[in-house]
C-alpha cells in the first residue's frame, strides 16, 4: 500500500503569509528585490520566486533577509516570525 503523499511546505497557509509579511516589509522599507538580494547573496530573481512561492526560503536564507529587513527594530515582524515559530510572546 503506498502513502499518501504529503503537500508540499511551500503551499502551507503559515509559509505563505510569513514570506507575504516579509514582502510587505521590504516594500514598506522602499528596498528593491535587486537591492535585498545583494544584501543576502542571492540574486533578484531568486527574491522574486521566493515572494511568488515558488523558491523555497531555507532557514539560512531567512535568517539574512530578517538581518536585512532590520528585524532586530521592528516590533511587528518580530511578531510575526514569532508566530510562524511558535515561539510566545
Amino acid at each position: 500500500m503506498r502513502a499518501m503523499k504529503k503537500a508540499k511546505t511551500i503551499f502551507d497557509q503559515r509559509y505563505q503569509r510569513l514570506i507575504s509579511e516579509l514582502a510587505k516589509e521590504r516594500i514598506r522599507l522602499s528596498i528593491s528585490q535587486d537591492e535585498l538580494a545583494a544584501q543576502v547573496g542571492l540574486n533578484q530573481s531568486d527574491i522574486s520566486k521566493i515572494e511568488k512561492y515558488e523558491k523555497r526560503l531555507d532557514v539560512l536564507e531567512l535568517s539574512m533577509l530578517l538581518k536585512a529587513l532590520r528585524i532586530e527594530e521592528n516590533t511587528r515582524l518580530q511578531k510575526v516570525v514569532k508566530e510562524f515559530t511558535g515561539i510566545p510572546e
